[in-house]
């Protein structure tokens, strides 16, 4: 029986959000592929898969090519979407150049729960649509996410 919501390591995310984005952009996953966008060996890679098609996350056979199971997909999809919304953040509000927010979004992307993700996208809203106008902006921003569910 697998854990209805698995926890995965910071590394097992990393080569889940590998796959998803090599099986996005060319169908499948092989593990020369995962190896080469992670920058470790192919034995690692393998444990690794080993690990998320024992969680349900992955289809994977030694010599074949990777998928994700519906659930890994949902699962891939979630960490990519913390991924996206931080660098967005980094680089659109904090001014972090693309190279650092990347780096960076990597790191914090592992460690960031849901609340604080949502409040980091909503400041960014709330800078595009306010441009941080007005002296009394961070009222503004309290009222603004109020306003917005939260």
């Amino acid at each position: 029986m697998v854990a209805k919501d698995p926890k995965l390591t910071r590394r097992l995310e990393d080569y889940l959000e590998a796959v998803l984005e090599l099986v996005r952009r060319d169908g499948v996953a092989r593990v020369r592929d995962i190896a080469a966008r992670t920058g470790v060996s192919m034995s690692s890679v393998t444990a690794a898969l080993r690990q998320l098609a024992q969680m349900e996350l992955v289809h994977h056979d030694p010599y074949e090519v990777v998928t994700l199971t519906p659930r890994g997909q949902r699962m891939g999809k979630t960490i990519r979407r913390k991924h996206d919304t931080l660098v967005e953040f980094l680089v659109n509000v904090l001014s972090v150049d693309a190279e650092r927010a990347q780096k960076n979004a990597c790191r914090m992307e592992h460690v960031v729960d849901e609340e604080v993700l949502k409040r980091l996208s909503m400041l960014g809203d709330f800078v595009e649509e306010h441009g941080g106008q007005g002296e009394d902006w961070v009222e503004e921003f309290s009222a603004y996410c109020q306003r917005h569910g939260s």
